[in-house]
């Protein structure tokens, strides 16, 4: 008897913070409406779902935008109000109504932030978010950067394409709690698809592809961007060599979450000099420490030793830092395989650096780089790739981010859904100056369509294809993926026989490589 009152008590607890949140939230789910009735509602309701670990609703509105991007469409001095009102309602830490704020307040101050920028390119190099650059041959699997404060994470795959080199050869994402994966080589299954959403292998036969925590997919010519509903982002920019398929990849994150970071790319607290602490400060460090391998004027005075010293430093003690684990990895796996089958910790055989090229080498190189507009600070990293491998240069300009401010919102008549299986009506938009406003993006028709469940009102079904739809279903003729948070352990794809251990490019002066151990199986 007494447990069940107990249980009661938890019980009537909980709702009282439920209502007490929905309460405290509603002046701000009716400011947003004053902004626009219908993706106002939308953005609110959005809100409430991420503070709750929940899917997003389902959009009623043309445009294919995050809470993140939407959020940065109202006007600045209605979001300073919305950050006035949230301060306003936040609770004594620790309490569930007060996580929510936190999580509502995180959105709400990335909409007024500025980024910064971190990359893993060619084969491979990395720039850290605070500009310290270096050369990481490794083989294995590594957290290139994770937020402590949002369910943001970004692992690669770096696989050996010589006894030397290595490749980013996949990307594994925690998108606010969807797994995304995108393999450039070795798939974990027979799927055609390289993406593969909560172990599930989708296509994007359109432009876009929404995930149901509310990240969005694009697809632009050869670049995959990831869109966090929070705002972080993931550029992929998919290349091969000789066959082998690579992947360079652009992170965004913001500045004020200064010091919330960890993995590859550093902290972003501004400070170049801390990128290489990594998780054991006991570790020992190499007396010579640079902190940019290409362009920094110390490091070109040093002795090409004290640079080998500080590269070997790199790919075993600061790596062993930031390998994942078969608890702590996003990917999928093939039977019989984990994250140790990915990982070679004798990698590379020989560390070579850009004065290991004789002079013609590293003048042809660099020409071909300065033809292709290679910016100086990436010079160094182009040289080495098209010194050594002739690997494709990363893409010059970057890769821009969508630009939601660049979209004119029309009036909406009424809402109407916007799913992976459904096209928003164009008709349902009012017409702006004599025309009818399109989606912010043209789209392929729509050919599967299912019904999804709405989040507003009795919102008008589009019944007909559209010239300007799109179809972005899943590879199986299967229902919008159902997510739930991340979790370490998920059920992975069947695949026919366990692929061949990945080999290096022999070489005449290498060692033969024993075989690989056995391990246990990888997640799942």
């Amino acid at each position: 008897m007494k447990t069940i009152y107990v249980l009661i008590t938890i019980l009537l607890v909980q709702s009282l913070h439920a209502q007490t949140f929905e309460d405290q939230f509603r002046p701000i789910k009716e400011r947003l409406e004053r902004w626009d009735p219908i993706r106002g509602n939308w953005l609110a309701l959005s809100m409430v779902s991420l503070s709750e670990q929940k899917n997003v609703p389902d959009r009623t509105f043309p445009e294919d935008f995050t809470p993140y991007e939407m959020l940065t469409m109202v006007p600045l001095a209605d979001r300073r109000e919305l950050e006035t009102m949230i301060q306003q309602n936040r609770n004594p830490a620790g309490t569930f109504s007060n996580n929510q704020w936190e999580s509502i307040d995180l959105i709400v101050n990335h909409s007024m932030c500025s980024q910064v920028i971190g990359r893993s390119f060619g084969d491979p190099h990395l720039k850290s978010f605070d500009q310290a650059t270096y050369s990481f041959q490794t083989v294995g699997e590594f957290v290139l950067s994770k937020s402590e404060r949002s369910s943001f994470e970004v692992q690669t795959r770096q696989r050996a394409q010589s006894d030397n080199f290595s490749l980013n050869a996949a990307v594994a994402m925690n998108v606010a709690g969807d797994r995304l994966c995108y393999y450039a080589s070795t798939k974990p299954d027979n799927s055609n698809s390289n993406l593969r959403l909560n172990g599930m292998p989708i296509q994007l036969q359109g432009r876009t592809y929404f995930l149901p925590n509310g990240g969005v997919i694009r697809f632009e010519g050869r670049n995959y961007t990831i869109s966090w509903p929070t705002g972080e982002m993931v550029i992929l920019d998919v290349r091969s060599s000789g066959g082998f398929g690579f992947l360079n990849t652009t992170v965004h994150v913001f500045e004020c979450d200064r010091s919330s970071f960890q993995g590859l790319l550093g902290n972003a607290n501004g400070i170049a000099e801390d990128d290489f602490q990594g998780r054991n400060s006991d570790r020992p460090r190499p007396s010579y420490m640079a902190f940019s391998t290409f362009g920094n004027s110390s490091l070109q005075q040093a002795s090409n030793f004290a640079e080998k010293e500080y590269l070997s430093f790199l790919a075993k003690d600061f790596a062993e830092d930031w390998r994942v684990t078969n608890q702590t990895t996003l990917f999928d796996y093939a039977p019989g395989t984990s994250t140790e089958y990915y990982t070679d910790r004798r990698f590379p055989m020989v560390h070579l650096t850009v004065a290991d090229l004789n002079q013609t080498q590293r003048d042809d190189a660099r020409a071909r780089c300065q033809a292709l507009g290679i910016p100086a600070d990436e010079m160094g990293g182009c040289i080495f790739d098209q010194g050594y491998l002739n690997i494709p240069p990363n893409q010059v300009p970057l890769p821009s981010r969508p630009n939601p401010r660049e979209t004119v919102l029309g009036t909406i008549n009424r809402p109407a859904l916007h799913t992976n299986q459904l096209v928003f009506p164009e008709e349902n938009l009012a017409p702006v100056n004599g025309n009818t406003p399109l989606p912010m993006q043209q789209k392929n028709p729509s050919q599967n369509r299912e019904e999804p469940n709405s989040s507003v009102d009795k919102p008008e079904r589009d019944t007909e294809p559209r010239p300007n739809g799109f179809n972005t279903r899943p590879s199986e003729p299967v229902n919008k993926p159902i997510s739930v948070p991340i979790q370490v352990n998920p059920v992975r794809p069947s695949a026919p026989a366990t692929p061949s251990k990945p080999s290096r490019s022999p070489m005449p002066t290498s060692p033969v490589k024993p075989s690989v151990p056995s391990v246990k199986s990888g997640k799942g």
